[in-house]
């Protein structure tokens, strides 16, 4: 299961790479090749999928706003600052709207 702290090490060590813009070596694309995976793992676990599929979108409980095209973005530029902000953006909302969705289901469950 995947959980925030999951996240933490690889964050530390991508921040550390972003701050002497070294982004683009060979250890940081691997570490953000990870960060991405795991983003997306996380993704699927928290909506109980296998596979994403942007056409039943509809019906997954926990999806950020503009999530396909944030998605294609990422997968375009996750070697570049900019693609990295993004998933970190995208992590932290993921995060929060996982923690509100099991909040209100243990409340209907109540």
């Amino acid at each position: 299961m995947i959980v925030k702290e999951d996240f933490s090490e690889l964050e530390t060590n991508l921040d550390n790479f972003a701050k002497q813009k070294q982004l683009k070596n060979p250890e940081a694309i691997a570490c953000l090749d990870q960060y991405f995976d795991l983003l997306i793992s996380y993704f699927k676990q928290i909506n109980q999928i296998e596979v994403i599929n942007f056409d039943a979108m509809h019906s997954y409980p926990v999806v950020p706003m503009n999530f396909q095209e944030r998605y294609t973005y990422m997968l375009e530029r996750k070697h570049h600052f900019m693609g990295y902000r993004q998933m970190k953006t995208l992590k932290t909302e993921l995060i929060k709207m996982n923690a509100a969705y099991q909040i209100k289901q243990k409340r209907s469950q109540s």
